[in-house]
């Protein structure tokens, strides 16, 4: 009986550990040694673990609309910066900095700064 339970303790603690090991890296995803800058509209504030994304309407200067997914920190990180599921709301206008996804086809970025101008709140950081 001893042994099932210490076969069955150990099991729960493997199970746990694969969850928490299987994290993608942002530098197999991102290139940090380039920074782009946006600015464009709040489409959409998703506010998730392991990770919150915005997507943001971006006009191009040829007068087309892209939307950028941008990938942010958890919601644990966030809050400790005083963010909150309503920081950002549809229709906020943003300049936002960041690295670009290394597939230049994506308008992806990693947010590394973020201001509103509309009231000057802004957030700068680094998210993991």
């Amino acid at each position: 009986m001893k042994r099932m339970v210490l076969l069955l303790a150990a099991g729960l603690v493997l199970a746990g550990t694969g969850r928490a090991v299987a994290h993608h890296s942002f530098g197999a995803t991102y290139d940090s040694s380039k920074k782009v800058q946006i600015e464009g509209v709040v489409k959409e504030f998703v506010w998730r673990n392991p990770h919150s994304f915005l997507r943001v309407d971006v006009t191009e200067k040829d007068g087309v609309t892209k939307t950028w997914a941008l990938e942010w920190g958890s919601i644990n990180q966030l809050a400790s910066a005083n963010l909150t599921r309503t920081t950002l709301r549809p229709g906020d206008k943003l300049v936002i900095s960041g690295e670009p996804a290394r597939d230049q086809s994506s308008p992806r970025l990693l947010i590394v700064s973020m201001k509103r101008p509309a009231d000057g709140w802004s957030w700068q950081g680094r998210v993991e």
